[in-house]
């Protein structure tokens, strides 16, 4: 069951990420929003849980064993922290059935907005600090999901400075991360339909590794991405140790350099970054499976309530740091219920640099499941004047 929760979750990020364009930077999490969908599938009906179960990738009646599975696995796993939450009117009835497939204990009452945003900063350490949607007279029942990822650098980069002499970060003073390796292959490079993509691998601690993924200047930042998502399935043209010296790939010059033993080393040099998002799931509505359940025109959840309900509100916000240290990020996602209608020839060891001075993206995953938590494509890095002593 986890296998093809974690299949579907990952499905839902790399559809989503396919709507990423590269003005601005953005992240997302379809782990965040799989759940809820998978909640509500087997309470649709019609072309509602046809959609939803079509998104989530299991039958309405397996969609709840789906969600408590990875829900749990990101409640176990070290590094990771999930929660799932929901508020109900006082005036709403809901069917018991329903309520017995949440996780215990998830269910309030809903009142004031402060309650939501509390509940966010305690499950996000205080990453993040409101729920994504607003609370108003017309929200009867709001159901959410809040994911937390850390991670530690096996190895850490030093901080320093960045200035990309070309491309539209030119003449920039970043803050920059830099760390040299004798693992080349954590570099691989992919042929895609949009031209190579390479992509970095930098392991953390608890089984949470970040890719970092660069193309060529004119590729779409949504092929990019799309080539990391896929990178675990796919075969790479090349490793690092397989460059020779003047090969090149995106981000990559290859070249000899002095060293005092001859180990050929891998350096990589990128800015710090820090992304947030925030997203109204209804502008993809397709994406997510929730087209016919946001009609509001007419019952749409009726495993849920005898009152007529529909999705009127679905929202993520986000938020990922990469720093020399390691890696954070949060989500929260929240949908809103209302009433519906080689050797080197010198003899000196090769040298393969990576340089990620331009935009580029990122993927986060848990290692041992494969879960992809977190998303995203930098378009603005952090400036030299916010490097932290």
């Amino acid at each position: 069951m986890i296998e093809t929760a974690v299949a579907g979750a990952n499905a839902v990020t790399r559809r989503w990420a396919a709507t990423v364009d590269a003005e601005g930077s953005a992240a997302v999490s379809g782990a965040g929003v799989w759940p809820l969908l998978a909640y509500l599938a087997p309470a649709a009906d019609g072309d509602g849980r046809d959609e939803l179960t079509a998104v989530i990738g299991l039958p309405a009646e397996e969609a709840v064993a789906g969600a408590a599975a990875l829900v749990e696995l990101l409640q176990t796993t070290p590094g990771l922290r999930a929660a799932i939450g929901a508020w109900v009117h006082p005036e709403l009835a809901i069917r018991p059935q329903w309520r017995d497939t949440l996780p215990p204990g998830t269910v309030g009452v809903l009142g004031e907005q402060a309650v939501l945003d509390a509940w966010v900063r305690e499950q996000t350490d205080g990453l993040l600090h409101r729920m994504p949607l607003t609370v108003d007279p017309e929200t009867l029942l709001v159901l959410a999901s809040a994911l937390v990822a850390r991670t530690r650098w096996i190895e850490p980069f030093d901080d320093g400075m960045l200035i990309p002499m070309a491309g539209p970060w030119s003449g920039r003073r970043l803050a920059g991360l830099h760390r040299t390796t004798a693992d080349r292959d954590v570099l691989a490079v992919y042929e895609t339909p949009a031209g190579p993509v390479t992509v970095l691998t930098v392991e953390g601690t608890d089984g949470i590794d970040v890719d970092l993924v660069i193309g060529l200047p004119d590729a779409p930042a949504a092929a990019v991405l799309a080539a990391g998502l896929d990178a675990p399935s796919a075969v790479p043209s090349r490793r690092g140790s397989q460059f020779a010296e003047a090969d090149t790939a995106p981000g990559v010059t290859v070249g000899v350099g002095w060293a005092y033993d001859d180990t050929p080393r891998l350096l990589a040099s990128l800015p710090r970054f820090t992304v947030t998002s925030s997203h109204d799931l209804l502008a993809h509505a397709e994406v997510f499976g929730l087209r016919t359940v946001s009609d509001l025109s007419s019952q749409r959840l009726p495993g849920v309530s005898d009152f007529p309900l529909g999705v009127g509100a679905a929202a993520q916000d986000l938020t990922a740091s990469f720093t020399a240290d390691g890696f954070e990020a949060a989500a929260v996602t929240a949908f809103g219920m209302r009433a519906g209608g080689g050797a080197s020839p010198s003899g000196r060891p090769l040298r393969v640099q990576v340089l990620l001075d331009r935009p580029f993206g990122f993927v986060a995953r848990h290692r041992p499941s494969g879960l992809v938590l977190v998303a995203g494509w930098v378009d603005q890095a952090d400036a030299m004047s916010q490097t932290r002593p």
